[in-house]
């Protein structure tokens, strides 16, 4: 578990040996005391985490199943 900074710190001394995960994620626009973008934490090409994880912009939606899909877009177009 660490922060999208800190996966990027951790990524050249870990190599693709250790998994990273960097929780908080929050899409673009959100409110949040200290919300980790997607687009600073994912792809190890990156040299980002290998796991998100996204749960209360998802769970505290109106419309959870929106959300998921708005996210998974948001993190698809940052890939890219």
């Amino acid at each position: 578990m660490c922060s999208a900074e800190e996966a990027a710190q951790l990524r050249p001394l870990v190599g693709s040996s250790m998994a990273l995960v960097t929780p908080g994620i929050r899409p673009a626009g959100a409110e949040s005391g200290r919300p980790e973008a997607h687009h600073d934490a994912c792809g190890r090409d990156r040299g980002g985490a290998d796991y998100l994880v996204v749960g209360r912009p998802v769970v505290a939606a109106a419309d959870p199943k929106a959300a998921a899909q708005a996210i998974i877009a948001e993190i698809a177009s940052a890939q890219r």
